[in-house]
């Protein structure tokens, strides 16, 4: 029982190396953190999942994303937004008989989109980007919209993500770690910017 449940601890031990921890930033003020966890499980098998929290004036926000692979195609993804305790918007998008994928949207904003039908294989998605740098990568899945957004390189290291809404998301890297990140979110600019430079 004491092997049993120190190799549990261990595993619990090394799951949590396996995150990368992000300041959210607002106006030179820290306002949240995100935090992005990798389980690689069997058969190819690959979990990518992010995790945020933050706080600014009377509105607090809770931002998650997953999203599964095996052998390198996207099989699901989930993405959900809370403001103050409430679902503002979930959209999930998984495989389907019919088509390649199926996107289903709900809560406060998604209620009167239409759902999807995708028939391209993904392999990348927007939450891929905090996990390796985009080479040679044209345009990643927006777990969040439902769509495809291309991907240009502007500098050494450097990538601007164009959304279906218009903003341009930029992701700067250093040695294939992702950095930072400058996007827009609820009508606020944002920087994510790697905690302490280091892994957790």
């Amino acid at each position: 029982m004491r092997v049993v449940f120190s190799g549990f601890l261990m595993l619990c031990i090394s799951a949590a190396h396996a995150q990368n921890m992000y300041d959210v930033i607002v106006a030179g003020r820290t306002i949240g953190s995100l935090k992005v966890f990798d389980d690689k499980g069997k058969d190819n098998t690959e979990t990518h999942r992010i995790e945020s929290d933050f706080k600014i004036m009377f509105y607090k926000g809770k931002y998650a994303t997953q999203t599964s692979y095996v052998q390198g195609k996207l099989v699901s993804a989930s993405c959900s937004h809370h403001v103050n305790g409430d679902l503002k918007e979930r959209t999930l998008t998984k495989s389907s008989t019919k088509s390649l994928y199926e996107v289903l949207f709900s809560g406060e904003d998604g209620e009167d989109k239409p759902r999807l039908e995708l028939n391209s294989p993904i392999n990348s998605t927007i939450t891929s980007l905090y996990y390796k740098e985009p080479v040679n990568i044209t345009e990643v899945y927006s777990e969040r919209y439902g769509k495809m957004c291309s991907v240009k390189k502007l500098s050494e290291g450097k990538y601007g993500v164009l959304l279906p809404d218009g903003k341009q998301g930029i992701y700067s890297y250093k040695n294939g770690l992702c950095q930072e990140v400058k996007t827009d979110l609820a009508g606020f600019k944002l920087r994510i910017v790697l905690a302490g430079g280091k892994r957790l």
